[in-house]
């Protein structure tokens, strides 16, 4: 049985929880980037992914295995979704029905900028809040690209973890 689009706007708030880092630095991002990097290089889907920070500033790009320029886009718009809401593209696309029209309707925002589709996680830091996020666009399923950017949080999390 499929979940409520309650229920998974609830996942995905327990997700940006459970994987808010305990700090953000350029070694976690090399820790992170060398992460995704390995996971896209094995994997034969065309996909793109990019790491930003809060200001804007593209930190990590990198795409794999013939993915389309389109891509570049999608991360683009996904990513600015994560920074002016301040929680995952998956909630955001739960909490609008996966309607498009509503960032232009609703929030006055421009389908050219913004998405609701999936696939973007805030990168949260305790004590700090949002500093930046993570986009993956190319795999098929609506959660796919959410859940490799989850997982690329989890592993540096359990890597800063390991160093305590």
């Amino acid at each position: 049985m499929e979940n409520t689009p309650s229920e998974n706007m609830q996942k995905v708030l327990e997700q940006e929880e459970e994987t808010t880092l305990d700090y953000f630095d350029k070694t976690s991002l090399a820790t992170i980037a060398s992460y995704l990097f390995k996971q896209l290089n094995q994997s034969t889907v065309p996909l793109t992914v990019r790491i930003t920070f809060r200001d804007g500033q593209i930190l990590f790009h990198y795409s794999a295995n013939g993915c389309a320029a389109d891509k570049d886009n999608w991360v683009r718009r996904k990513t600015n979704t994560v920074l002016n809401f301040g929680h995952s593209s998956q909630w955001f696309y739960y909490k609008t029905g996966g309607n498009h029209d509503e960032l232009t309707i609703k929030y006055g925002l421009s389908l050219t900028d913004y998405t609701t589709s999936g696939g973007a996680v805030p990168i949260f830091v305790k004590d700090v809040g949002l500093v930046g996020a993570i986009a993956v666009s190319g795999f098929s399923g609506p959660w796919d690209d959410h859940d490799l950017a989850i997982d690329a949080l989890r592993f540096l999390k359990a890597d800063q973890n390991s160093k305590r």
